[in-house]
């Protein structure tokens, strides 16, 4: 009974395993299912939004090509429009020099001047007819903007002049000359017909660059140099070159920050109203003042850093003066007095030695001379005594006679 009960309980413990086996096998198959799954939805994705974005980056690219190549096309084709344009400005230019010919309006000073654009550069030179060779020369140079219509190459000839001609914007040039279609030389904007206050000052500021229509801007001066000295009939000539020429690039003023009243107007027109000429007198008066009071300045400066020095000069030399004669006053204090000290102490040794000697010496010498003397009188009155003795010895012993006859 015991062994059945031990084995059924081996039995529903071996199912127990089995189970619980079985189980986490088909957990593990299930989450490895589920993670196949899942990698393969996630790389389908990313397969899919890289192609996705490589059409995108085809489609981009194709239609960059497509517009780069319609840019270039159109290009192309304006190009090729704006050499037909400058062919037919070209006749229609001969073909209205002639009529003026015909009519008596070409003078034989047409040809006194010989204009070149050189709107690489951005300047216009002039060349004057030597009567005696027959050659044009270098005579001027002048800075200018061209612009998107400005033609690109040929010989043109002036047609027409006006003191103020309307231009595209509603504004007008002042001093202006026609070349050719509506191409001219005229002075920067005006956004008033006939008031010179109304100059586009920031336009002016933009002479030297590109930034035209298509007609050649100047300055006021050089705009009316043109329209005064070259009649209609002078040639001009387009070219694009890096080299600006026989006199290089002109300068011009910058005028945008100038006071309002004055920056209305062209810096060179010569109109007697313009305010350019006494603003300019007053920034240089103003400048020769400030010159001035800088030059007080540095002066009283030089004059402070004088006195300032001299005074420092006699402060540290009084201070060097008395540190220097102190210093030396005690050190040839010092050395007087242990020079003295020395020669004192010599002295006073040296005599102290003499009289201490002397002294020495005369006590010596009494001393001896006494004692000399002593055994000097000691010795006579021992001999005078003994000898005194001896006589008288003598005479009681024998007669005298007989101490004659010894």
């Amino acid at each position: 009974m015991k062994s059945f009960k031990e084995f059924g309980k081996m039995k529903i413990e071996d199912q127990t395993a089995a189970f619980t086996i079985l189980g986490a096998m088909v957990i593990t198959i299930t989450l490895s299912i589920g993670i196949c799954e899942y990698v393969r939805h996630t790389r389908t994705a990313e397969v899919n939004n890289m192609m996705l974005s490589q059409m995108e980056q085809t489609e981009e690219t194709s239609a960059e090509v497509d517009k780069k190549q319609e840019d270039e096309a159109n290009k192309k084709t304006d190009k090729k429009e704006k050499k037909l344009d400058e062919e037919k400005a070209k006749e229609e230019n001969e073909k209205e020099y002639e009529k003026l010919k015909k009519e008596n309006k070409i003078t034989s000073a047409a040809d006194r001047y010989y204009i070149k654009v050189n709107y690489g550069a951005q300047v216009v030179n002039i060349y004057r007819k030597n009567d005696k060779t027959g050659k044009y020369e270098p005579y001027k140079a002048m800075l200018c903007s061209t612009g998107t219509y400005t033609p690109t190459g040929g010989v043109y000839r002036t047609l027409g002049k006006d003191d103020w001609w309307p231009l595209l914007g509603d504004v007008y040039g002042q001093y202006s000359t026609w070349i050719c279609d509506d191409i001219l030389f005229h002075s920067v904007p005006y956004l008033e017909k006939g008031d010179k206050s109304s100059l586009e000052y920031w336009a002016y500021d933009q002479l030297g660059q590109r930034v035209s229509m298509g007609c050649v801007r100047l300055t006021t001066r050089d705009a009316k140099w043109i329209y005064k000295n070259c009649p209609v009939g002078t040639q001009v000539e387009f070219y694009s070159s890096s080299n600006p020429g026989p006199f290089g690039k002109p300068t011009a003023r910058k005028i945008s920050s100038a006071p309002s009243n004055v920056r209305g107007w062209d810096p060179t027109d010569p109109d007697s109203r313009n305010p350019w000429p006494k603003y300019l007198k007053e920034l240089e008066n103003k400048k020769e003042e400030e010159e001035k009071e800088e030059d007080k300045k540095d002066e009283t400066n030089t004059i402070a850093n004088e006195v300032t020095n001299e005074v420092a000069n006699e402060i540290t030399n009084s201070i060097v003066n008395d540190v220097t004669n102190e210093t030396t006053n005690d050190i040839t204090n010092s050395t007087a007095n242990e020079v003295a000290n020395e020669i004192t102490n010599s002295i006073t040794n040296n005599t102290a030695n003499e009289t201490t000697n002397t002294i020495a010496n005369n006590t010596a010498n009494e001393i001896a001379n006494n004692t000399a003397n002593e055994i000097a009188n000691e010795t006579t009155n021992t001999t005078a005594n003994q000898a005194g003795n001896n006589i008288s010895s003598l005479n009681t012993d024998k007669p005298v006679n007989a101490v004659n006859n010894n």
